[in-house]
């Protein structure tokens, strides 16, 4: 049997390599300092897993480029309930690991679901808005109140139970806890709003409904609270060794790299932090290779969410038009967030930077999400008559045949 693998966008494709690649030599250099200090070898775990998870990411992006968008459309739903009760399973049986449990699995090999559902919730909106019909902007007022209630109340209601399912999955995570995951779910999610067709109204309610529920989850817990409040004050002498210590250890990292940098391998915060190869991976490139290198890496990530954006315009259908729109929605604003955070423009709150920092979920729901919106560029297929189909049908009848036989 013949396997063609065939790139519909060979420009994504080469651009999320890229960027996988970047990810490896800093996976590498940020964590080796860190894996020598704990006897671990000079190769860093991190890296290690990786390199196992990059191949294993292309197949699911091969895979996944191999089904049309009409056969994700109808998959999508069920997806994102699977998504779901994986998201449900962690809460009961998830593995528990720095006071988080947000990963399932056995033994050493575990997956976070959180990851996945970044993808799952662009693939579900975008379904369920690209058959949506628009709200009519005058409705006649119904004096009774049980047809009122059939024809205007109900109707809308169903049409927010997509985001209430969002909402729960939002939640789910949140408790895990992973505020910042569940921030950028939600922010994906309201970008999908936007071409979606949702009222100028409800938009605006839901960003009340944001407001208000944002700031009772950092309320939720004293520590969220804490690192507000002091972020402002993280150089004083009370925060720079305390909650402030991480924005504070990144931001002088990229200010000491300035235009060149130090050099690779010469950093100094890669063994000062915590999550070198992960949330914080960019101070070690800001400090090694100084703005050149930070250019680099924005210049790689920010022509995927060009690319994906461009081919959103291009597209001939509403479904894959979502896809494109609501996967550059996501790298852009994880993107945003986590530079923004490793320059101390925001608090510390845990979010990786795509292809590059190192975790093997997070990698493989990036190249599924490639994977998807490959699948968004295959050609349409062309219209078949009825003759032409049994004529097909014998033509690979025959050629199956004569292929058995030798002939």
């Amino acid at each position: 049997m013949n396997v063609r693998i065939r790139l519909y966008d060979p420009i994504l494709f080469v651009l999320a390599l890229i960027a996988s690649g970047i990810g490896l030599l800093f996976i590498f250099d940020a964590g080796y300092a860190r894996s020598l200090s704990e006897s671990r070898g000079w190769i860093p775990p991190e890296f290690r897993a990786q390199l196992i998870w990059l191949p294993i990411a292309l197949l699911a992006s091969f895979g996944c480029a191999c089904l049309r968008p009409a056969t994700w459309k109808l998959v999508a739903k069920a997806a994102w309930i699977v998504n779901l009760l994986l998201l449900f399973l962690v809460k009961i049986r998830g593995q528990e690991l720095n006071g988080a449990k947000r990963w399932i699995g056995i033994g050493k090999f575990g997956i976070e679901p959180s990851e996945f559902a970044k993808v799952a919730v662009i693939l579900y909106l975008a379904a369920v808005f690209a058959d949506r019909q628009s709200w009519p902007k005058r409705i006649p007022k119904r004096k009774d109140a049980v047809q009122a209630l059939e024809t205007v109340w109900w109707p809308k209601f169903r049409r927010m139970i997509p985001a209430f399912l969002v909402l729960f999955a939002v939640v789910l995570i949140e408790m895990q806890p992973d505020l910042g995951t569940a921030a950028v779910i939600a922010a994906t999610a309201f970008a999908m709003f936007v071409p979606g067709g949702v009222s100028s109204k409800s938009l605006l309610a839901v960003v009340g409904i944001a407001m208000i529920g944002s700031w009772l989850l950092v309320l939720k817990e004293p520590y969220r609270l804490e690192r507000i409040t002091h972020h402002t004050q993280r150089w004083s002498r009370e925060n720079v060794d305390d909650t402030g210590y991480q924005t504070a250890q990144s931001e002088l990292a990229q200010a000491d790299g300035g235009v060149i940098g130090v050099g690779i391998g010469g950093g100094r915060v890669k063994h000062l932090l915590p999550a070198t190869t992960t949330d914080f991976i960019m101070a070690t490139i800001g400090e090694e290779t100084g703005l050149w290198g930070a250019l680099l890496i924005l210049g790689a990530l920010g022509g995927l969410v060009w690319r994906l954006l461009y081919l959103a315009r291009k597209a001939t259908d509403r479904f894959s038009m979502l896809v494109l729109y609501g996967v550059g929605a996501w790298l852009g604003i994880q993107t945003c967030v986590n530079v923004m955070m490793a320059n101390a423009f925001l608090p510390a709150i845990g979010i990786p930077l795509p292809f590059i920092s190192s975790g093997g979920s997070s990698l493989v729901a990036l190249w599924i999400a490639m994977g998807l919106c490959q699948a968004t560029q295959m050609p349409a297929r062309k219209p078949v008559e009825e003759g032409e189909k049994v004529a097909t049908r014998s033509n690979r009848w025959w050629n199956r045949r004569t292929h058995l036989s030798g002939a």
